[in-house]
């Protein structure tokens, strides 16, 4: 019979052991971007490109935690002309949310999470390639990091 310290003694060595096993399998874990979140990036890039919009106008929501308000951005030509507030019609400050400027940005925003390896990415495209609703969790282990948005409209001018 092994006495009764041995045994706490090597059951602690045993979680200590398992420890980075455990941390391992958790860093190796299959919940960021996969190979699904590529190919539906790539398709909705067709989709977009296919439609031939370089003027548009919407209407988007950040969601974060930063307490923005929805959006109105038009654009012409590819180039984002104006930026206001929906409640108001105040200008949205120029320094913010430039990856929600253009579609083309946004797409670009999602790619750009593929390839960091955000730690959660949900990405929601319509029929002609618009990240109507996405979400984006930069870190696991961080608070309030997360960004994404929401596209409530979209029409196309020509």
């Amino acid at each position: 019979m092994i006495p009764r310290t041995l045994r706490l003694r090597l059951a602690a060595l045993a979680a200590v052991l398992a420890l980075p096993l455990a941390i391992a399998a958790c860093a190796n874990s299959p919940s960021g971007p996969d190979e699904q979140d590529r190919v539906a990036l790539l398709d909705a890039l067709q989709r977009w490109e296919a439609q031939g919009a370089r003027s548009y106008t919407f209407m988007v929501g950040p969601r974060c935690y930063c307490g923005v308000q929805e959006m109105r951005i038009t654009v012409v030509d590819g180039v984002p002309t104006s930026r206001v507030y929906v409640r108001d019609g105040s200008p949205v400050p120029a320094a913010l949310f430039h990856t929600l400027d253009t579609v083309d940005a946004m797409l670009a925003h999602v790619g750009s999470a593929i390839s960091d390896n955000v730690a959660k990415l949900d990405a929601t495209y319509d029929e002609r390639g618009v990240p109507v609703e996405v979400f984006i969790d930069y870190s696991e282990n961080a608070i309030d990091e997360e960004f994404g948005w929401v596209v409530t409209s979209l029409t196309i001018t020509p």
